[in-house]
């Protein structure tokens, strides 16, 4: 007996590769099912009131969404067997009977962000550009990226009370003040690796960058999420990102929905679908030997900076000249290599003054520093107080 055609509405907007992607996902299922009648619907503009009353005049059996309009209500209204696709909507929308989101898995999106910098060598820090208002998906990535960074490095969030709001459909419209990301970028610790919530923002990374005349990759590296081509190929350096499985998310959609109409209960509301990649690009692979020469002059002087070693030290063990190694230390760092050994130390100083009860001249000795007076100028200095008054004023904060 032939079953009964079932009409299926995809709201997937096409304009970006995302919603291609997952449309392609939608048709490969949808191929193997003789009975369905898929009617897609590709733009925000087309899915509004007056289609959507036309559509369930005539019977919908089920639905993926993935644009949001005041239309998606009134198929809900309906109780539908429907599918969210999209983030923001599920955040809104989802949990309701008859309705299961399919989204992408955002912490392995995180965790990829952090191994793919990591694989690239050692930076001093790791920052990311968050997408507005605080939205759980940015969230997520940021959360799994900092977990999986270099502990060694320093992390940073750009605050995202410089954003325009994101409109609830999803489309571009976040927009950063670019003097203050500029400024943002300036004060990493150098060289960093940025990891930016989707292209748009990598894009306004970018032209930061430029802004404040930082190098990319040899100072700062960027990579953006959802591998769209006309903004990652748009920018000069191409910009590395993260394609998620967008197409594997379509056609899970449509397996789940097929579930849905059958009758079948689905055990999860909310699935994940992994098997995101990373697409190299010259805004992150075209790391230069400075990068490496850096990276372990920095393994060294964390290992040995409390034996009292100096540049020369650094430079013998490297076996490079003293003007190539602090040309690339001000380069990539903007500091000297004795900048660096002396912050080693202090850091070193500062965590004996709090933990401790050593007397303050054992602890110049044990981190390196053998003239005691010139380690209290330097403390000084640098701190704006006393090591006794630096001790007494962190015991009083705990």
């Amino acid at each position: 007996m032939k079953s009964r055609q079932r009409k299926i509405l995809a709201a997937i907007p096409t304009n970006g590769s995302d919603g291609r992607l997952r449309v392609t996902g939608v048709m490969r299922y949808a191929s193997t099912r003789t009975n369905w009648d898929l009617r897609i619907v590709s733009s925000r503009t087309a899915f509004n009131d007056a289609e959507v009353d036309s559509l369930l005049e005539e019977g919908i059996d089920g639905c993926i969404l993935a644009a949001y309009t005041p239309a998606v209500e009134k198929v809900l209204a309906r109780r539908i067997p429907t599918i969210l696709a999209l983030e923001n909507m599920h955040s809104r929308l989802g949990g309701r009977p008859n309705c299961v989101s399919v989204l992408m898995d955002n912490h392995e999106i995180g965790r990829m962000a952090a191994e793919h910098f990591k694989a690239l060598g050692r930076f001093s820090s790791y920052a990311f550009v968050p997408a507005p208002p605080k939205v759980p998906w940015s969230l997520e990535r940021k959360a799994a990226f900092f977990e999986s960074a270099d502990k060694r490095a320093e992390f940073f969030e750009y605050p995202e009370s410089d954003f325009e709001m994101v409109n609830m459909t999803g489309e571009a419209r976040i927009q950063v003040n670019r003097v203050d990301l500029a400024e943002f970028l300036k004060k990493l610790p150098r060289p960093a690796a940025v990891f930016a919530a989707n292209d748009l923002l990598a894009v306004q990374v970018a032209r930061s960058c430029r802004m404040a005349r930082l190098k990319i990759p040899t100072q700062i590296a960027v990579l953006g999420c959802d591998n769209d081509e006309l903004l990652c190929q748009g920018e000069r350096p191409a910009l590395t990102s993260i394609q998620p499985g967008f197409e594997n998310a379509g056609f899970a959609a449509a397996r789940t929905l097929d579930a849905l109409m059958r009758g079948r209960k689905v055990s999860e509301s909310v699935l994940r679908i992994q098997g995101a990649e990373i697409v190299p690009r010259a805004s992150t692979t075209n790391l230069p030997p400075a990068v490496a020469v850096v990276g372990a002059a920095m393994e060294y002087i964390e290992a040995h900076a409390l034996e009292g070693i100096s540049t020369s030290d650094v430079m013998a063990h490297l076996r490079v000249s003293r003007s190539l190694l602090d040309l690339r230390f001000r380069e990539l760092r903007n500091e000297s290599v004795m900048d660096t050994i002396l912050a080693v130390r202090l850091a070193a100083v500062r965590e004996r003054l709090e933990k401790t009860n050593r007397k303050i001249l054992s602890i110049g000795a044990e981190c390196g520093f053998g003239n005691p007076d010139y380690l209290k100028r330097l403390f000084r200095k640098r701190f704006g107080m006393s090591m006794r008054e630096w001790r007494a004023a962190s015991r009083q904060k705990r």
